[in-house]
C-alpha cells in the first residue's frame, strides 16, 4: 500500500492500522486483475473508533465474483477476524449501481466516510433517491425494535447479556440515525454525539438512552435494574424515531 494512502487512517491505533494495511495487500497480490476496488468505510474511515469494540469496514468490488475468489477472501480474513476486521462487503463491479436503491442508508454512509485503498472509486458519484432511503430508514429502526425485544428474552436476566444486547445493536442504531440526517437534505455530523445533536435538533427527539448506550459501549457500566430501565428508555425512543419517518 502507497504510503500517502495509510496516512489517510493515521488516527488508528497501530495494530488497526496494520490488519487494513496487510489484509489489503494480500488481497491486491491474491486477487490480480479481477479485483477492482478496496475501499475502507464507517468509523474506521472517519468517526469515532473504539480500539478492541468497533469494527474495521472494508468492501470488496470484483469483476466476477466465484467461489474461488470468496475463498481467498475467507482465508485471507481469518488472520484478523479477531483483531476487528468485520466479514468483508463483496460486490461485483456493475452491480454496485443497481444495489444504490437497495442499501441506501449503508451506500449514503460509505459515499461520506470512506478511504479508496486500490483501485477506481465507485462510491464518488453514487445517487441515493430519497423514497428508497426513507423506507429502509422505518424498516431499520422496527427490525432494531423487534431484535431488542427478543434478545431482552434471550438474556436470561444475566447483566452482561443485557449489556452485550444492548451495545450490540447500537452500530445499526446510528447508521439508522445518520439515514434520518440524510432524508433531510443535511450531511451528519461527525461523530456519535455530534450526529445525536443533529436527531434531536431536526427531530425534535430526546436522545438521551442512546446517548447512554454509547458510553456504555465506551466502557461505562451499569447495574441490572439501571439497565433494564435503560432498555425501556432506549426502545421507546427507537420507536419514536420509527414513527416520525413512517409519517414522512
Amino acid at each position: 500500500m502507497r504510503p500517502e494512502i495509510a496516512e489517510m487512517f493515521a488516527h488508528l491505533p497501530q495494530k488497526s492500522k496494520d490488519v487494513i494495511i496487510e489484509f489489503s495487500d494480500k488481497l491486491v497480490e491474491s486477487l490480480g486483475e479481477n479485483l477492482s476496488s478496496i475501499i475502507l468505510f464507517g468509523s474506521a474511515a472517519e468517526g469515532e473508533y473504539i480500539e478492541d469494540k468497533s469494527d474495521i469496514n472494508i468492501l470488496i468490488i470484483l469483476q466476477n465474483i466465484r467461489v474461488v475468489d470468496l475463498t481467498v477472501v475467507m482465508e485471507t480474513g481469518k488472520k484478523y477476524a479477531k483483531k476487528g476486521l468485520a466479514i468483508p462487503f463483496i460486490f461485483e463491479r456493475e452491480h454496485i449501481e443497481t444495489s444504490l436503491d437497495t442499501f441506501p442508508i449503508e451506500f449514503c454512509d460509505m459515499r461520506k466516510r470512506h478511504i479508496l485503498l486500490y483501485g477506481a472509486d465507485p462510491l464518488i458519484n453514487a445517487e441515493i433517491e430519497r423514497t428508497n432511503l426513507r423506507y429502509q430508514c422505518e424498516r431499520e429502526f422496527k427490525s432494531i425494535l423487534v431484535n431488542l425485544r427478543r434478545g431482552f428474552i434471550q438474556t436470561g436476566g444475566k447483566k452482561e447479556n443485557l449489556e452485550t444486547l444492548l451495545t450490540g445493536s447500537l452500530s445499526s442504531v446510528i447508521a439508522a440515525c445518520r439515514g434520518l440526517i440524510w432524508l433531510k437534505g443535511l450531511a451528519p455530523s461527525d461523530g456519535v454525539d455530534a450526529l445525536l445533536n443533529d436527531i434531536e435538533e431536526k427531530y425534535k427527539a430526546d436522545t438521551s438512552s442512546i446517548s447512554r448506550v454509547w458510553h456504555l459501549k465506551k466502557g461505562h457500566s451499569g447495574a441490572t435494574a439501571t439497565l433494564e430501565a435503560l432498555f425501556d428508555d432506549y426502545c421507546r425512543e427507537i420507536a419514536k424515531l420509527a414513527s416520525a419517518v413512517d409519517k414522512m
